[in-house]
């Protein structure tokens, strides 16, 4: 819904804005649109078995299964509450909702094993839906130079134009050298405004 403006009339009190019901009508949906806008998804991988992911110099689809303990849907944004999400589990991909939109993701990766000199990980969000990266919109480099295990968190800012609607945004992890196992891992995204208010 875009926002919606009172008449207030030509003159004070001349009778040609809108009545008070329909003034006060106004004003509850733009709040209502206002209030809906907001919320957050936090999907974890399972922690009883988690399954390892080994992160190597070829660029591997970042995978969260959403079963973990930790992971909620409860607060998502009303408009989609309780009949979508904003991480497809199936596929591994941010599932924007609508253009315009801008969000706050949050990776959190547990580093379990390392060899071969590996001293980075580099994560690419991609919107081009295909098995590897072709539209890498934004990209991070994360040191995991310390001694394993030991659990980073990498958050950045996100917004939506048409190719993210439309395909998505998965996440590709990459080393610079030999190979990084990563254990746990989760996501949260937050949607901080909608495109159209």
């Amino acid at each position: 819904m875009s926002k919606q403006t009172i008449n207030i009339g030509t003159t004070p009190n001349d009778g040609t804005g809108d009545t008070l019901r329909d003034s006060m009508d106004i004003t509850n949906d733009n709040f209502t649109e206002l209030y809906n806008i907001h919320g957050w998804g936090n999907y974890a991988d399972a922690e009883t078995t988690p399954a390892t992911q080994s992160i190597t110099t070829t660029p591997s689809k970042l995978q969260i299964d959403g079963a973990g303990a930790t992971s909620n849907s409860a607060y998502l944004p009303r408009e989609i509450r309780g009949s979508s999400e904003l991480w497809d589990t199936t596929n591994d991909c941010i599932v924007p909702i609508s253009l315009g939109d801008s969000y706050m993701v949050r990776i959190g990766l547990e580093v379990t094993a390392k060899s071969g000199s590996a001293g980075t990980i580099y994560i690419q969000l991609d919107i081009g839906g295909a098995a590897t990266p072709t539209v890498v919109v934004l990209e991070e480099d994360i040191s995991v130079s310390k001694t394993v295990p030991f659990t980073f968190v990498a958050p950045f800012p996100i917004f939506c134009l048409s190719t993210f609607v439309a395909n998505g945004g998965q996440i590709f992890l990459t080393s610079d050298t030999g190979t990084i196992t990563i254990g746990e891992r989760n996501i949260s995204i937050y949607r901080m405004s909608k495109g159209d208010v």
